[in-house]
């Protein structure tokens, strides 16, 4: 018995050396916490590869497709850059800081017909348990108009430019938030989301475009993401 209690406490003295020593060595790649990130490329042309800081995070992002939410370190600036897929061409690159905690979207746009661009906004995904919350982001550059927004009963109107978002909207569920759009100058035409859409607890990103293509050139189209 006395053989095995000292073999007992020479094991536990050597374990607790070595946790005392590896306390104290010093790791360089410790990560303090996490950010999320997606990125959408909202540009009818080439796929787009992502990078951050010169790694590809992301492959073959096709026009009107998004990323998951990946999973990065947090509280870093990082040099986020685009390329068309298969080539070095750069589309664009920003300098951006990424809080430890925050979900991003990054999207690939334009600006104008000759001008991409990389945008950065910060995805409030709280949810409301009695509610919907709706963010409209206008990347229709071949609009030629602002689109006027608004729900059911007129409760909230918004009138968006290209580039422009509306920030988060908290709207009850149920008839009354059935969306309509519209161009500014074509008050005639009109689309619209069903309320079906729409159920309380979730947050929606909802992408406002133009047809960049074809006959149909410079006609309203959206897209709905659900975020959470």
């Amino acid at each position: 018995m006395k053989t095995n209690f000292t073999a007992s406490l020479k094991i536990s003295f050597f374990l607790l050396v070595i946790c005392l020593i590896t306390s104290c060595i010093k790791n360089e790649n410790i990560i303090k916490g996490d950010t999320k990130i997606r990125f959408f490329n909202t540009v009818d042309e080439l796929a787009q590869d992502f990078y951050l800081d010169g790694q590809r995070v992301s492959t073959g992002v096709l026009y009107d497709r998004n990323t998951e939410y990946t999973v990065f370190e947090g509280d870093k600036t990082y040099n986020v850059l685009s390329k068309n897929t298969g080539t070095k061409i750069t589309s664009d690159s920003i300098s951006q800081t990424f809080s430890i905690g925050k979900n991003y979207s990054v999207f690939y746009a334009k600006a104008s017909a000759t001008d991409s661009v990389l945008k950065v906004y910060e995805d409030d995904l709280r949810p409301d348990t009695s509610q919907s919350r709706l963010f409209f982001i206008n990347v229709g550059y071949t609009l030629g108009s602002r689109v006027s927004i608004r729900n059911e009963t007129s409760s909230f109107t918004k009138t968006l430019g290209n580039g422009e978002t509306s920030g988060y909207i908290v709207l009850p569920t149920g008839k009354n938030s059935k969306i309509y759009l519209n161009l500014a100058d074509s008050t005639n035409v009109v689309d619209t989301i069903s309320y079906t859409n729409f159920y309380k607890g979730k947050t929606y990103t909802i992408v406002i475009d133009g047809v960049n293509k074809g006959a149909s050139k410079g006609k309203l189209k959206e897209r709905l993401i659900v975020n959470n």
